[in-house]
């Protein structure tokens, strides 16, 4: 039983991917939620990759200015390697 009123429910962070004015997020050059290595334009996946990261932000973030996903395995297909710290690099192309 909660007495404080307050969710127990995790705090998820979210990702923001945005464009400058004028410009939409064109297509998604690289996603991965695991253990991504590399730096932008250079990204690849690592050991852990989460199948659907890819599919998360295409679906959310093509055709927009700006988007925001919820960063948890649930959102990338699941968790692709329990009890593992994982991280997230996505890297968007803007036109």
């Amino acid at each position: 039983m909660q007495a404080s009123g307050k969710s127990s429910r995790p705090v998820r962070p979210k990702a923001h991917l945005s464009c400058g004015p004028g410009q939409k997020i064109s297509s998604i050059k690289f996603a991965s939620f695991g253990t991504p290595v590399g730096s932008c334009g250079n990204f690849r996946e690592g050991s852990c990759h989460a199948h659907k990261s890819y599919d998360a932000f295409q679906r959310s973030c093509i055709g927009q200015n700006w988007c925001t996903v919820t960063v948890s395995p649930e959102n990338f297909g699941g968790d692709p390697c329990p009890n593992v710290m994982k991280k997230l690099s996505v890297e968007a192309i803007c036109t």
